[in-house]
């Protein structure tokens, strides 16, 4: 029995430590340079929230009823960045970001169906706490 813990324990380590310096945004180069962008990247005034599912990161372009999705597994390549880490660095359960942002697409813009893009650029940063009646309590 103490085998079988002492393997599992191993392969356990093995999978994780090369995980642990990983950053789940990508690398130094920008968004705009990813080999997996299809199409122009383009303007948005949108809000950032963190929802439950995947992708977790989604932007509500303002005035509109779509979503965007920030890809984070489908198009993560861990030399590109999919979001500048100083907005991630902001984005929480609680809080919301709205700004003018500067996104790439990874897939056609189609009625219905979430576009997977990642962010280029943000300025005109403004963060906000979401009220506690929207947060669902874990």
């Amino acid at each position: 029995m103490k085998k079988i813990t002492a393997t599992v324990l191993m392969m356990t380590f093995w999978v994780l430590v090369p995980s642990w310096g990983q950053d789940q945004l990508g690398g130094p180069n920008p968004c705009h340079e990813h080999p997996q962008v299809n199409g122009p990247c383009f303007k948005v005034y949108g809000r950032i929230r963190v929802y439950n599912g995947t992708p977790s990161v989604r932007i509500w372009p303002v005035g509109t009823n779509r979503l965007l999705g920030v890809s984070e597994g489908r198009f993560y390549n861990p030399g590109y960045s999919n979001m500048p880490r100083e907005l991630s660095n902001l984005l929480t359960w609680d809080k919301e970001i709205f700004a003018d942002l500067i996104v790439c697409p990874f897939t056609p813009d189609e009625p219905g169906v979430m576009r997977l893009v990642c962010i280029d650029s943000a300025s005109n940063v403004v963060v906000k706490k979401i009220p506690t009646k929207y947060i669902i309590e874990r």
